[in-house]
């Protein structure tokens, strides 16, 4: 049998479906819009996984009809197998995903991408390394054309396909986005109620690190020793900031995506924690053989005021430390894509262009190739995993001085979210300006790539630049004596 796909009209965009849908199990929302480029054409929303993955270090748990096995060995290895179950690679060409494997892939996965890297950091929060859900449908949103899609291939988690099911899935998606959404004005007064009930029980005092600035600055210049002695060239170094939060991820998800808007954000919902993300970075955009990846580099923020704003632009655009950390690592994730690739087949496009988001203004280039024809999609991620951009370069010693120098894992943070389509349409972001709500707790990293040259108390003074967003969004919820002040004039304490 071949997918079903079928154009429906309908009222709701990709938040408001997800309203719809939260008596659904393994919601994932991945919400690109509100940006004029090729990479923020489609939204997608899926629930309901026939098959969830997880990883405990080598400990894999495959849950699955209420079901769970458990199997010992490499989650790459693994998930491979998996993919390679499902695939659709004989059906329509079409731009999107014929269902896939949704989630996360945690940064510490790079030990099974590397086994001889050391894992001396402490998962304190107890979070499995990755959690992916395989889905047989999705409702996709194409913001250049206007118009909505339901897709459903009737998948099992066997590998076999039931008609049945799929025209049942179908069904079940026309219900839902013909559903009228919850009205605005009931939606506010809700939302209202929730958050004055929070300002009336919060017990946030502060919103905590844990590194205080003289920590931190105290590590890039060790880092910076390294770098002297030759061991690297650059290496990305971060702190965790914590608040109290006693509403829903998802309401966090609203907030943050609201005041910082970004091309790849991302909800996800696992169940006993939550994932939100603004993450303006693409990882690898996969299509057929074409791959792409997209690093970010430099950043300043941006300012109400467009002199000034044009005048950040402008330093961030000639600043030779920036430019240079760029082009380093635009080498480095060329040398990545030419493992994967066609030989002779890796451009690099676009250098340096400057792109603008809400909080921040970054400089960001394009690395293209051509894959070889041995390789899935899923061994291309694994071998570029984790992205260059948020390790450091040379990669592998990078990774080392960051186990060294970072006391707490980092859990998803710097790893990949999105999708692995089952016909070969595939889409990972970085998983930067990335929230983890658990225990009525909210969790946001923020780092800085640091060189040479680099200035400690201005690195400490990025990671916080790039909080912005993540502190707006607090505001919402914390009371009015306790909202957050601008990232540059905010007191961080350490936990």
């Amino acid at each position: 049998m071949r997918p079903l796909i079928q154009e429906i009209q309908t009222a709701h965009t990709p938040k408001s479906l997800v309203e719809n849908l939260q008596d659904e199990r393994g919601i994932i929302l991945l919400r690109s819009n509100s940006f004029d480029s090729p990479q923020a054409r489609y939204s997608f929303v899926t629930v309901n996984p026939f098959l969830t993955f997880s990883s405990f270090g080598s400990q894999c748990e495959l849950c699955f009809a209420n079901e769970i096995q458990i199997q010992f060995g490499n989650p790459w290895h693994l998930l491979d197998a998996l993919m390679s179950r499902f695939e659709l690679l004989d059906e329509i060409d079409l731009p999107f995903p014929l269902g896939g494997a949704f989630g996360y892939w945690g940064y510490d996965l790079k030990n099974f991408t590397e086994p001889k890297l050391p894992r001396r950091a402490v998962n304190d929060l107890e979070l499995p390394d990755c959690r992916v859900g395989f889905y047989d449908s999705v409702a996709v949103f194409d913001h250049q054309l206007g118009k909505v899609f339901i897709v459903s291939t009737g998948l099992n988690a066997d590998g076999s396909r039931n008609e049945k099911k799929a025209q049942s899935q179908l069904e079940f998606w026309n219900v839902k986005l013909s559903e009228k959404e919850l009205p605005q004005g009931r939606r506010d007064t809700e939302e209202n109620q929730k958050l004055s009930s929070l300002r009336l029980c919060a017990s946030v005092a502060k919103i905590n690190s844990n590194l205080s600035r003289n920590d931190f600055i105290s590590k890039v210049h060790r880092a910076q020793k390294y770098i002297r002695a030759g061991d690297i060239y650059q290496v990305n170094l971060s702190h965790r900031l914590t608040a109290q939060y006693e509403l829903a991820g998802w309401e966090f998800f609203k907030k943050l995506s609201a005041v910082s808007p970004a091309p790849f954000s991302a909800f996800l919902d696992c169940g006993e924690f939550q994932i939100a993300s603004s993450s303006p970075e693409q990882f690898l955009r996969m299509s057929g053989s074409h791959i792409v990846t997209r690093p970010i580099k430099g950043t300043r923020p941006r300012d109400t005021d467009p002199t000034r704003d044009a005048q950040l632009a402008y330093e961030l655009q000639t600043s030779a430390k920036e430019l240079a950390e760029l082009v380093m690592i635009t080498d480095l994730l060329r040398n990545d894509l030419g493992k994967v690739c066609e030989y002779a087949s890796v451009q690099v496009p676009e250098l340096a262009k400057l792109e603008k988001f809400a909080q921040v203004q970054h400089l960001v280039s394009t690395v293209e190739g051509r894959l070889r024809k041995d390789m899935t999609h899923f061994a291309a991620f694994a071998s570029c995993f984790p992205g260059g951009s948020i390790t450091g370069a040379p990669k592998f010693r990078a990774m080392e001085i960051i186990d060294e120098l970072e006391p707490i894992s980092r859990g998803p943070y710097c790893g990949a979210i999105g999708y692995l389509g089952f016909n070969r349409e595939s889409q990972l972001s970085i998983a930067i300006r990335t929230a983890i709500c658990a225990r009525e707790k909210v969790y946001f990293n923020v780092g800085a790539g640091i060189v040479a040259d680099s200035s400690p108390e201005a690195e400490y003074d990025e990671t916080l630049a790039k909080a912005a967003g993540f502190l707006a969004a607090l505001k919402f919820a914390l009371p009015a004596r306790l909202s957050p002040q601008p990232a540059s004039r905010y007191s961080i304490d350490v936990s």
